[in-house]
C-alpha cells in the first residue's frame, strides 16, 4: 500500500507509542515556556479568491499553465510543501497546519474546478504529444476532484489511522516531517503548537457529519475513539509527537545542547498544553456519541451513499463498471487464484479437500519463520536480490534509494523527498517473528519492482510537477500489484512454491477485496459476513474495518493489474517479434501516474508507433 501524505489524500496505522528513556521534564522547566497563542483561521471570500486565480492563469503557454496552476493548489496547504522536504521555505512565525473546515476544502474544490474550467479553454489539438497526453491526465485528475466535490459529507473525520485526521496529523509529524537543522526543528514545534486548532476542527467535522445522520459505525467508531483517548492518557515523553522530535534533534550536530535543551522544553511543553488536552477533547467528544453510532457497516445505509458509492468506483477503477459487475469479477478472479493454490497444493501433497485456512497453516510451518530481530535484514536482502534482477525487464529505474524502516506497524511505503532528506521508505513490522511466506511479495510490492521504483522514477522524470505528484489509486496500486505478478512471470519463484504460494494468497486478498467491499457498501453485508468470506477465500480475518471506512479504495488494486496485464499481452500479440517488455515498462511508467483509460490509449499509440517503425 502506498502511504499518501497530501490532505488532499488522507482519508494506516497508528505509530506504535512505546516507554522513552528520556527523564521526565521538570515542571519549572514547563511552566517556564510561553507558547504563542494561535488566532482561528482567515479565509478570503471565494469570489474573490477566483478572481486571484483566473488573473494568475490567464495568458499562460500550455506549460505555464500546467505548473502555475497546480502550485495554486498544493501552495493551499503548508503541509504540501513540507511533505516534499522543503521546510525552509516558510518563516516560523507564520507557517502552518492546513485548514480541513468544510468550507476551505469547498473552496479548494472551486478553485480546481475554475482550472479545469480554463484549461478547456486550450485547443488540444495545437499541443505536443507529451503535453496532449499531459492535458488528459490532468483533465481527468481534475474532473474527478469536481465530482468529489458533490460529496464532502461522505467521511468518517476521526477515523482511526491515517484514513482519518488525527492519524493522518500524527503520521505528518512522527513519519513525514523531516528535522535536519535547527529552522526546522523551530517549525515542528511552531505547527505542533497549532494541533488544538485542528483538533477542533475535527470535532466540528463530527458535529457537521452527524447533522447529516453520517456517524462512523460503531464497530469502528469505537476502536477510533480508544486510539484517540489513548494517547490523551499518555505521558508527554510517550507520545509519538516527543520520541519522533528527540531521535531527530540528538542527531543533529550544529545545534548547541543549550538550544536542544530549549527546544526539548518546548516540546514537552507544547504537549503538555495543546497536544494532551486535543486528544482529550476530542475523545470526550467521540465518547458522547458513541451512543449514536450505527451498528450496521457500510456507507449504503446512509442517504445518497450508493450513488457516492459508485462515483467512488469509478475513480478508482477509472470505469463506469457497476458494484455488482466488481462483485462478479471478484468472484470469477477469486476461482482462478484458487485452482492455481490447488495445482501447487499438489504438488506440495497436502491433504486434499482442506481449508485455505489449515492449508496456508502448512505452508507458513513449512516455509519456517524469520526471528523478529532478522526481519529488517531479511527485507533489505530481497530487495538488493531485486534489484540486482531489475535489468532483465526495465530500462528506466530511479535514483532514489528505498530504505527499510522498522516498527510496531508496517506493509506501507511513503514516498522520499524531493531534496533527498527523506529517502523512499518500506515501512515493516519488525517487532515480531514473521513468517516468511508473504515477505518476498511484500518487498516486491511496497519496493521494487513495485511502489518505489514507480512513485521515485515518476518524481525524477522531466514531467510537469503535477504529473510527477499526482497519484491515481488504481495505477499505482494496479502497478504494485502487476509488479508482484511480474515477479513470478519472470521465474523469482522458480524455486519458491512457498513464496509463490504467499503471493497468491495475497492475489487471492485483493480480487476478494473486490467482492467484500462491494457487499459491504451496497448489498448490505455485516461485519461478520464480510470476515466469514474472506477467511474462506483467504485463509485469515480481514482488514474489514478498512475497507468500511475507506468505500472503493480497495477495488483499484486487482482492477490496476488486470489492465495493466490486458495491455502486456495486447502489445504482445500485436507487436510479435517487435515487442520488449522493457520498451512496455518505460511507457506504462514513463509518464507519471494516470488513469488507467489515458494509460490504455498510451500503450495503444505505442503499439501503433512500433508497428511503424522501420
Amino acid at each position: 500500500m502506498f502511504k499518501p501524505i497530501s490532505f488532499l489524500l488522507a482519508t494506516l496505522f497508528l505509530v506504535g507509542c512505546g516507554g522513552s528513556d528520556s527523564d521526565e521534564p521538570d515542571n519549572n522547566s514547563q511552566q517556564s515556556v510561553t507558547l504563542a497563542d494561535v488566532p482561528a483561521y482567515s479565509m478570503k471570500d471565494t469570489a474573490t479568491v477566483l478572481n486571484e486565480v483566473e488573473t494568475h492563469l490567464s495568458g499562460l503557454t500550455i506549460n505555464e499553465f500546467f505548473e502555475q496552476s497546480y502550485l495554486l493548489t498544493i501552495n493551499r496547504d503548508d503541509q504540501n510543501a513540507i511533505s516534499a522536504g522543503f521546510a525552509d521555505q516558510f518563516d516560523v512565525e507564520t507557517v502552518s497546519l492546513g485548514n480541513i473546515s468544510d468550507e476551505y476544502i469547498t473552496q479548494t474544490h472551486a478553485v480546481e474546478s475554475k482550472i479545469l474550467e480554463m484549461l478547456e479553454q486550450y485547443d488540444r489539438s495545437t499541443l505536443t504529444t507529451a503535453q496532449q497526453l499531459s492535458y488528459d491526465i490532468y483533465h481527468q485528475h481534475l474532473t474527478y476532484q469536481k465530482e468529489a466535490s458533490q460529496y464532502i459529507d461522505f467521511n468518517y473525520p476521526a477515523t482511526y489511522g491515517f484514513f482519518g485526521w488525527p492519524g493522518s496529523t500524527e503520521s505528518f509529524f512522527t513519519e513525514v516531517y523531516v528535522i535536519t537543522n535547527l529552522k526546522q526543528a523551530q517549525i515542528y514545534l511552531a505547527l505542533l503548537n497549532q494541533i488544538q486548532r485542528r483538533f477542533s476542527q475535527i470535532e466540528t467535522l463530527l458535529d457537521a457529519r452527524r447533522a447529516k445522520n453520517i456517524i462512523e459505525p460503531r464497530i469502528t467508531f469505537e476502536f477510533s475513539k480508544n486510539a484517540v483517548t489513548g494517547i490523551g492518557q499518555m505521558n508527554a515523553t510517550q507520545t509519538s509527537y516527543y520520541q519522533a522530535f528527540e531521535q531527530q534533534l540528538n542527531e543533529l550536530s550544529d545545534v548547541s545542547a543549550e538550544q536542544k535543551q530549549e527546544l526539548m522544553a518546548q516540546l514537552s511543553a507544547t504537549i503538555e498544553q495543546r497536544v494532551l488536552p486535543a486528544y482529550q477533547s476530542l475523545g470526550e467528544k467521540m465518547n458522547s456519541m458513541l451512543s449514536s453510532a450505527p451498528n450496521t457497516i457500510g456507507f449504503g445505509q446512509f442517504d445518497g451513499g450508493k450513488e457516492f458509492y459508485q462515483s467512488r468506483l469509478r475513480y478508482y477503477t477509472s470505469s463506469d463498471r457497476t458494484p455488482d459487475e466488481i462483485h462478479e469479477l471478484g468472484l470469477a478472479q477469486l476461482a482462478i487464484i484458487h485452482a492455481e493454490m490447488k495445482a501447487l497444493f499438489a504438488k506440495l501433497e497436502y491433504p486434499e479437500g482442506e481449508s485455505l485456512s489449515a492449508s496456508y497453516s502448512r505452508v507458513a510451518a513449512d516455509a519456517g519463520t524469520i526471528a523478529a530481530g532478522q526481519v529488517k535484514a531479511n527485507y533489505e536482502s530481497l530487495i538488493d536480490d531485486a534489484y540486482g534482477k531489475l535489468d532483465e525487464a526495465f530500462s528506466l529505474l530511479p535514483e532514489q534509494e528505498v530504505v527499510v524502516i522498522g516498527g510496531d506497524s508496517g506493509g506501507y511505503y511513503i514516498g522520499g523527498t524531493d531534496d533527498g532528506s527523506r529517502p523512499g521508505a518500506f515501512y515493516a513490522n519488525t517487532s515480531q517473528n514473521l513468517p516468511y511466506t508473504t515477505m518476498p511479495t511484500l518487498t516486491y510490492h511496497e519496493a521494487v519492482p513495485g511502489h518505489h521504483l514507480q512513485i521515485a522514477l515518476a518524481n525524477e522524470l522531466d514531467l510537469p510537477l503535477f504529473q510527477r505528484k499526482i497519484t491515481f489509486t488504481n495505477f499505482v496500486e494496479g502497478w504494485a500489484l502487476y509488479a508482484e505478478r511480474l515477479a513470478k512471470d519472470l521465474g523469482w519463484y522458480s524455486d519458491d512454491p512457498y513464496g509463490d504460494l504467499g503471493r497468491l494468497q495475497f492475489e487471492a486478498l485483493r480480487a476478494a477485496r473486490l467482492v467484500i467491499d462491494t457487499g459491504i457498501h451496497v448489498k448490505g453485508w455485516s461485519y461478520q459476513e464480510a470476515d466469514d468470506f474472506h477467511v474462506e477465500n483467504v485463509g485469515h480475518n480481514g482488514s474489514i474495518a478498512r475497507y468500511s471506512i475507506w468505500p472503493g479504495q480497495a477495488t483499484a488494486y486487482t482492477t490496476g493489474m488486470l489492465k495493466i496485464l490486458e495491455l502486456r499481452q495486447r502489445a504482445i500479440d500485436e507487436l510479435g517479434d517487435k515487442y520488449d517488455i522493457k520498451d512496455f515498462h518505460a511507457v506504462v511508467i514513463g509518464s507519471g501516474s494516470m488513469p488507467l483509460n489515458t494509460l490504455e490509449q498510451t500503450v495503444e499509440r505505442y503499439i501503433m508507433e512500433t508497428k511503424s517503425a522501420e
